[in-house]
């Protein structure tokens, strides 16, 4: 029920399902220390949402905002080992090649650092400024392996098909009415997760990682 409401007002707000989740997801973490948001569009989106200790730092930056950064190619204006949190939501999918900055996050990320991270996957075309990709959870655990993470979590986000084709036609409903098409979605989907459980995990809406 405490998930239910959380998404309901935050669906009620205007928010995606895919966003909505992700917001639910990062309140259950506690964070500490230094923590990077790259790719943060210059806003503080996310910080609100992330329960942390009261003597962490938490740090924004956006290649398009006043940083002559291009992602697929440039380091990182960091020092090694500086960070003890690196999130990355919601960015990977805009990046065409993804290695240099995951290598760089290895490099700027302290030796018992992590990354936190997110990529959406059932999704419309949104470009920021392109949009290249949808990756499954294969493809994300290659491509952290590869860029030297050796400690993947990666967790499939779902509920089911009613879920995530309201998820998909939210945007063409006035947002007044959206509660409605979203509740018995919502319920529907339970019901299909405890009579089909396997089949439920075919509509991922979006994969959160957290990767050493």
């Amino acid at each position: 029920m405490k998930e239910f409401l959380f998404l309901l007002k935050n669906i009620t707000s205007g928010k995606s399902v895919i966003r909505s989740t992700l917001n639910f997801r990062l309140f259950q973490e506690n964070l500490q220390g230094k923590i990077l948001d790259l790719g943060s569009g210059g806003s503080d989106r996310y910080s609100t949402l992330i329960p942390r200790t009261p003597d962490s730092v938490y740090e924004l930056f956006d290649a398009k905002k006043g940083n002559a950064i291009d992602f697929e190619t440039d380091a990182l204006p960091y020092a090694d080992s500086a960070y003890d949190t690196v999130l990355l939501l919601n960015v990977l999918e805009h990046l065409f090649v993804s290695a240099t900055l995951l290598q760089e996050i290895v490099r700027i990320k302290k030796s018992d650092g992590v990354l936190i991270g997110y990529v959406p996957f059932l999704m419309w075309y949104h470009k920021d400024p392109h949009d290249y990709f949808r990756y499954t959870h294969e493809a994300l655990e290659k491509m952290l392996k590869s860029a030297g993470f050796t400690d993947i979590k990666i967790e499939k986000i779902y509920k089911g098909p009613y879920t995530a084709a309201f998820q998909m036609i939210h945007p063409t409903l006035p947002r007044i009415i959206r509660p409605l098409f979203f509740i018995p979605a919502y319920f529907v989907d339970f019901l299909f997760r405890k009579l089909r459980s396997e089949g439920a995990q075919r509509y991922v809406i979006g994969y959160y990682f957290i990767a050493k």
